[in-house]
């Protein structure tokens, strides 16, 4: 018999038992979860999220969000004047867009009972991306609200007189979105790095009930 063959007998023989090693679960431990999931708490909280190819600024789910789901957001790094959208398609084409939560660095932008986490209401296309809206001689430099309902891509600040008087938002809405320079799995957080310095992580949770149908 030839060594090749002797190892694929080999490998043949330990196989099954190798099987049922990789399944064996200890406790609070999954060794059969994909690389970048977790399970804590009855939850599955995954990093599987993705930057759009063609507009370097636009994050969204790898799979899509399903309703019952929780976006988890945490900053590390971020200025007065940025705000992470978290924004859904109200529109077939897509053009218009719903904006269910905006984070500043102070938190949720919305009084909230989870300043960190938003539960997805239903199915559907969903997106994420960074505003800036630069302000000067302003002594609050962040916009205390925004307009529900707005064109994909587009955020529309509320404030006060003073606040516009000290940030041209036309002109900050037509730059667009903050380009993402860096991302990587962190474990269950998907780490996201901007071109102005800023820094998030974001989370998807989903019961494990829920997971598993």
């Amino acid at each position: 018999m030839r060594f090749g063959s002797r190892l694929i007998f080999a490998l043949a023989a330990v196989m099954p038992a190798a099987v049922a090693l990789a399944q064996t679960v200890l406790p609070d431990v999954d060794v059969r979860a994909p690389k970048w999931e977790t399970r804590h708490g009855g939850y599955l909280i995954s990093s599987n999220f993705n930057i759009d190819p063609r507009m370097s600024a636009v994050i969204f789910p790898a799979e899509p969000f399903q309703a019952g789901d929780i976006l988890d957001f945490r900053t590390v790094r971020m200025s007065d004047d940025e705000y992470f959208v978290l924004q859904e398609c109200s529109t077939a084409d897509c053009t218009q867009g719903h904006v269910l939560r905006v984070w500043t660095k102070k938190g949720a932008l919305d009084s909230v009972h989870d300043p960190n986490r938003v539960w997805i209401p239903h199915e559907g296309k969903f997106f994420m991306w960074l505003q800036r809206f630069p302000m000067s001689g302003s002594r609050d430099r962040t916009f205390t609200g925004y307009k529900p309902f707005s064109p994909a891509l587009v955020l529309e600040p509320l404030g006060t007189p003073e606040q516009y008087r000290s940030c041209d938002v036309k002109a900050a809405q037509e730059r667009g979105p903050v380009k993402v320079i860096a991302s990587e799995h962190d474990g269950a957080q998907f780490k996201l790095r901007f071109e102005t310095g800023a820094t998030v992580f974001i989370q998807r949770m989903r019961a494990e009930n829920e997971a598993a149908r």
